[in-house]
């Protein structure tokens, strides 16, 4: 087994790169791929053996292989966060959920309605701003590398774990814009009784803890056996 030269090592960046992908997962795996079969073999068989590896490695094939990914990494991470969220509900866990909504029924009938938004949907949100922003600086990091591999000839490279993960992280701040604008929009504020109000706030807050607890307990599972 050889190492392949500057030149070699460049002609496969800009063979992979000519694939249009922006997967990290996909664009690590095919280049892995190509150095280790590529080493294999002498200097003269090198530009045969490309041409058959992309022949293969069509960018067709590697883009189906990115959207196949994109889709698993989804269903995985909703399966994960699903499998957390039934253990709030077994025992010994369900103590906890039920303190929580205890706790939180309590809270509603002592505070003003705004304060209630401030703590009870300030907070999580808070949370989940400052796990996303770990998150992503955590990627950030990872990505380095693969970056300084293929960041000259591949210009946006991104890891679909890390943007499916992401995009599920912040998703309860559509249900925090849906809470607040839309009686506001319809002028419902005045209309809908305190009692309403306080029960919607139990809801929306019970909801968003236990997503933030899930989503977090997935990404501990999911991140140990993620690529990127």
């Amino acid at each position: 087994m050889r190492k392949l030269t500057e030149q070699e090592l460049d002609q496969i960046k800009r063979a992979i790169a000519a694939k249009e992908l922006t997967s990290a997962e996909i664009l690590l795996e095919i280049y892995d791929h190509y150095i280790s079969h590529l080493e294999s073999f002498e200097e003269s068989e090198f530009d045969p053996q490309l041409a058959e590896l992309e022949g293969q490695w069509t960018s067709a094939h590697c883009k189906k292989l990115q959207y196949d990914l994109e889709k698993s990494i989804s269903s995985s991470l909703r399966s994960t966060q699903w499998q957390v969220v039934k253990t709030y509900f077994t025992w010994p866990r369900f103590i906890f959920t039920i303190t929580m909504v205890a706790f939180l029924s309590l809270l509603v009938n002592l505070l003003a309605f705004k304060t209630q938004i401030v703590l009870l949907f300030g907070l999580p949100l808070a949370y989940l701003a400052g796990f996303a922003l770990l998150v992503n600086l955590q990627n950030r990091e990872r990505m380095g590398p693969i970056k300084n591999i293929l960041g000259k000839h591949v210009k946006k490279i991104t890891s679909i774990f890390n943007a499916k993960l992401t995009l599920s992280i912040v998703f309860p701040l559509h249900f925090y814009n849906l809470f607040l604008n839309l009686p506001r929009l319809f002028g419902w504020t005045d209309m809908i009784p305190e009692s309403t109000l306080n029960l919607l706030s139990v809801g929306f807050c019970f909801l968003m803890v236990l997503h933030s607890l899930s989503i977090y307990e997935a990404w501990k599972i999911k991140s140990k056996t993620a690529l990127v």
